[in-house]
């Protein structure tokens, strides 16, 4: 059965004891922003002005108190976050400023048959705006993924839900650029080797799983597998990267760094690459915990810190050909959640005490004056290009 938000009241009250910003920009400065920047922390909510100079500025109000979220999605009117309680996504309408004025929230726990959910966890919208997809782990061994439709009022409607049936670590959902096709990707320890769950996102924007297949590149040594349970990042077209790195079957060890890997969707959902071991760039983060993909689709963030070598790179992405080095590792002190982009070429790369500012294209990746903004203990980013 559909369900509608409940909407509720809510007033926000400024943070008395402010930060200290490393960017400023006059109050007063009739340049219209380019994008806003909504980062959020234990129990605030910091959203910036973008300016076309790279200049970051608070709007007012911010930094929003009594705002406790994670996991941040946005569209041209709304803005969608997960409450810290585990099951809530909680909306907010987005004022002309960029001000959130919160509108309700919805219990996803309601429609889950499984118990114990953690989630919600990262949410994702589709590339038209009109639907949200909720991921959420740990449901009696299984992954969920919930539809909701947003309605024009801001409204979620329930709309349906896929699972996977495996005690597996997973990546969250990832819908290519051409909105055909969501995947989940998953491994376990026991039994290296990656899963892959594919989804076809139909017209009214459900997802149904699909018998369509994932390629791998030949490995180096002979009887290992690739694994990959961390992140992956789609572009505008039809384009996946995934991280992987070889295992050994037996053991369960790994054989090899992570590389990065450029997958094409076909119409069914397959995906191939003909990159390999050769031609793949490693990393020189442990892990790839985070990536993300320019909206020019020629730049490729990669990120992480929590299980090992910490920081963040940008490499060139090249479509389906092979990924290529750009930056060495940066900030190598940092561990890296989140990165976002704007369409006037900025890069937010978001570790977990600073947002740190670049101007980012194919020939320059520099961080600007003023960069990094302090925001402790900050948890997801998410950027709203207004041109």
């Amino acid at each position: 059965m559909p369900s509608t938000l409940k909407f509720l009241a809510l007033s926000f009250t400024l943070l008395s004891a402010g930060l200290t910003y490393a960017q400023t920009e006059d109050s007063n400065s009739s340049t219209a922003p380019v994008a806003r920047v909504y980062v959020t922390r234990p129990t605030h909510l910091d959203v910036f002005n973008v300016s076309s100079s790279r200049k970051l500025t608070p709007i007012s109000g911010s930094p929003f108190s009594n705002i406790s979220l994670s996991h941040l999605s946005i569209n041209k009117k709304f803005l969608f976050g997960a409450s810290d309680d585990q099951k809530t996504i909680i909306t907010y309408s987005i004022a002309s400023n960029g001000a959130p004025k919160i509108l309700g929230q919805i219990d996803t726990s309601l429609y889950n048959d499984e118990t114990d959910c953690a989630g919600p966890q990262p949410t994702l919208i589709d590339h038209t705006g009109v639907t949200i997809y909720n991921y959420q782990a740990d449901c009696d061994d299984t992954a969920v993924t919930q539809s909701y439709k947003i309605e024009e009022n801001g409204e979620l409607q329930y709309l349906s839900r896929v699972l996977t049936t495996e005690d597996l670590s997973m990546t969250p959902t990832v819908l290519i650029g051409n909105n055909d096709y969501a995947y989940n990707f998953g491994s376990k320890y026991e039994l290296p080797g990656v899963r892959s769950f594919i989804f076809k996102r139909e017209s009214d924007g459900t997802l149904d799983q699909v018998n369509a297949t994932v390629n791998f590149p030949k490995p180096a040594i002979a009887g290992d597998v690739y694994d990959n349970d961390r992140t992956t990042a789609v572009d505008s077209t039809d384009h996946i990267v995934l991280p992987l790195y070889e295992v050994n079957p037996d053991t369960g060890e790994s054989d090899g760094p992570d590389r990065l890997y450029s997958h094409t969707a076909d119409s069914k959902g397959n995906l191939t690459t003909t990159n390999t071991l050769a031609n793949a760039p490693t990393i020189e983060v442990e892990s790839a915990e985070a990536m993300s993909i320019s909206p020019s689709a020629k730049l490729l963030a990669v990120g992480g810190g929590q299980y090992g070598n910490k920081g963040f790179q940008v490499f060139h992405f090249n479509g389906a050909s092979p990924i290529t080095k750009d930056t060495g590792l940066l900030h190598s002190s940092e561990n890296f959640l989140q990165f976002g982009w704007d369409k006037d070429n900025h890069l937010f790369a978001l570790s977990t005490s600073a947002l740190h500012i670049y101007s980012a294209t194919p020939t320059s990746v520099k961080e600007e004056a003023g960069s990094p903004i302090s925001i402790p203990e900050a948890s997801s980013v998410i950027v709203q290009s207004l041109n």
